[in-house]
């Protein structure tokens, strides 16, 4: 399989985790704050989404022949400095990976109204992420 197709395959991937996230949006905060396994899955599925962004942006930077990114945020400013998505987009994506690094390594504890807050932006911004590198790499889906 081709780096391109590879890096379509997990673009298909972060579209599913995507589904599966804009499914859970219209749970009310109260549905969410009292339920943990609403809360555990919109957590996991927030990192997924993150994580599989970050995976293609460094799959992207080493196919232009560039180093990965030293970190999940400067994937994204590394994709903009390639031209791949705007820099105004990517200043705007790439704080979501802090939110992925507490849900993973617990720096602080979890706030959950946080989380449940963080799910429409993460919606809006990774659509357009989709959208972005979809007509970049022009994946057959």
């Amino acid at each position: 399989m081709s780096v391109h197709d590879r890096i379509c395959a997990k673009l298909n991937k972060l579209q599913n985790y995507y589904s599966e996230l804009k499914s859970l949006s219209s749970i009310s905060l109260d549905e969410y704050l009292g339920n943990s396994i609403y809360r555990r899955a919109v957590e996991r599925t927030l990192q997924l989404i993150v994580e599989s962004a970050t995976d293609i942006n460094n799959m992207l930077l080493k196919m232009l022949g560039q180093k990965g990114a030293v970190d999940y945020y400067n994937s994204f400013i590394n994709l903009a400095e390639q031209d791949i998505i705007p820099m105004d987009f990517a200043l705007k994506i790439a704080p979501s990976t802090g939110l992925r690094n507490i849900l993973v390594h617990e720096y602080e504890e979890i706030d959950d109204k946080v989380v449940y807050n963080s799910i429409n932006p993460c919606l809006q911004y990774y659509l357009e992420y989709m959208d972005l590198i979809n007509r970049y790499l022009k994946c057959n889906w």
